[in-house]
């Protein structure tokens, strides 16, 4: 491996589909280190989860370090069951709290795709002691699009766009600038509506709150192209007679293929048995006119294709 993949990203991106994790693991080695963790966070949940799982235990803590914690919480959910815990170990003490809050919360629901961190303020600060808070918070937050307004009990009251802010007289309070017309989604909000919202408002970022309307985090656009992606593959999965697989198609097992094709292909073999048994009482009138037998292969293709 080592003799045959160049030191090149491009390269290992093409050839990265017919690796195995410690073949792909050795590949990001063979990279620079800055170049190595860009393309490690370009990767899907379950790719990193692989890579962590191929390292030695002392190289994983500062891979997993890279991620934010709703990243991390994927990664963690895909790994294998036996190795969650040592990569939750491996957080520090605030992530490892951020991380275990979004475990508690189903995958595919709001909740399991926000992030706990987001720039926040109070209502009663001027625009520049909210600058200055700012300042101090943004090495730790998930985006930079908006700026929440929360009072003590961390109830969502408004929004604020940075450009707002930044331009808005120094002394202005920032409860006059904020806008309190909010999309905002409960944590158990399916993602799907959460993507319908994205599209609908034309967002960059949407809040989620709880039943007593307490921020809780954030869902970006960018975590919304990933579901998207994903329910794009399930639909095209299950147009195909198939259910939907629960990872890339050449990292699937044969035998869950084969539990995941089955039963379409059984249900299907009953109903071509049942058309073969409708044939047979036209047999007759096919022999009196052994043409029409040629049309019986393109109706079936056409129906093929059609259902395809």
């Amino acid at each position: 491996m080592a003799e045959t993949l160049p030191f090149d990203r491009t390269a290992l991106e093409n050839a990265w589909p017919i690796l195995d994790d410690e073949e792909r693991l050795e590949g990001l080695r063979l990279l620079p280190r800055v170049e190595a963790e860009d393309f490690f966070l370009s990767l899907s949940p379950r790719e990193q989860a692989g890579l962590l799982a191929a390292m030695e235990p002392r190289e994983r803590r500062s891979w997993i370090r890279l991620l934010a914690p709703d990243d991390a919480a994927d990664v963690i959910q895909a790994a294998p069951e036996e190795l969650r815990d040592e990569l939750l170990e491996l957080l520090d003490d605030i992530t490892r709290r951020e991380v275990r809050a979004l475990l508690a919360y189903a995958e595919d629901d709001a909740g399991g795709l926000m992030s706990p961190r987001f720039a926040r303020v109070r209502p009663d600060m001027t625009v520049d002691e909210a600058i200055r808070y700012l300042r101090r918070q943004v090495q730790r937050v998930e985006t930079l699009y908006y700026v929440y307004v929360l009072d003590r009990q961390q109830h969502l009251l408004g929004v604020v766009s940075f450009r707002e802010l930044f331009t808005a007289p120094p002394e202005a309070l920032v409860r006059d600038i904020m806008h309190t017309d909010l999309v905002t989604v409960r944590e158990d909000t399916d993602q799907e509506e959460v993507a319908r919202l994205f599209a609908e408002h034309d967002l960059l970022a949407i809040p989620v709150v709880d039943e007593d309307g307490r921020m809780k985090g954030l869902v970006t656009v960018d975590d919304i192209v990933d579901v998207l992606q994903e329910e794009a593959t399930e639909d095209i999965q299950k147009i195909g007679g198939s259910e939907a697989l629960d990872a890339p198609y050449f990292d699937t097992p044969l035998p869950r293929m084969v539990r995941k094709r089955a039963g379409w292909l059984a249900a299907l073999f009953v109903s071509e048995m049942l058309t073969s048994t409708a044939m047979g009482y036209f047999e007759h009138t096919i022999q009196r006119a052994v043409v029409l037998a040629l049309f019986v292969p393109l109706i079936i293709s056409s129906g093929g294709n059609s259902g395809s």
